[in-house]
């Protein structure tokens, strides 16, 4: 019998990681940087980062996206959270939004704890939310969201969450 992991055995495989950078394109007012990036159920370690670059290779900054809080136990992690951040090697401070499930906004102590890390904002298909460093800004938009189904209440954590990142100097 092959060994199979406790996130195998309650029926959870391992998500195909997607990752997608995109070098802008010629149109004068394209972003220098573009990226896809998708979180999966059962990727408890989801962290992504993406080095943002000038046309010539100069080094602009970073952007990401993490996992920023979770509800219930056990595994595999339900995310209720995710933080958005944007770094600008420009600016002393790295910029943050943190994309919650409706039942994380909704809960006044989960939405106040979180709001430390960055502005909440309730995540839902379609979101576009704009951050703003002095030389960089990032447009995170929400291409699909799916929440998981269970015990907990509808709307509390996500199975699935791809967003598209692009960055464009000021």
């Amino acid at each position: 019998m092959d060994y199979q992991s406790p996130v195998e055995e309650a029926g959870y495989t391992a998500p195909a990681k997607v990752q997608q950078a995109v070098k802008a394109t010629s149109a004068p007012n394209g972003p220098a940087a573009h990226f896809m990036t998708t979180f999966a159920i059962g990727d408890d370690l989801y962290d992504d980062s993406f080095s943002i670059d000038a046309a010539n290779g100069e080094f602009l900054g970073e952007c990401g996206v993490g996992i920023s809080d979770t509800v219930g136990v056990g595994e595999p992690k339900r995310v209720s959270a995710f933080e958005v951040w944007l770094f600008d090697k420009n600016d002393i401070q790295t910029v943050t939004k943190v994309l919650m499930s409706t039942r994380a906004i909704n809960d006044l102590a989960t939405r106040q704890r979180l709001a430390s890390k960055g502005e909440p904002v309730e995540a839902h298909e379609g979101l576009q939310v704009m951050l703003e460093t002095a030389s960089l800004q990032l447009q995170a938009r929400v291409v699909e969201l799916v929440y998981g189904q269970g015990a907990m209440p509808a709307g509390s954590y996500f199975e699935r969450l791809t967003l598209e990142l692009a960055v464009w100097p000021k």
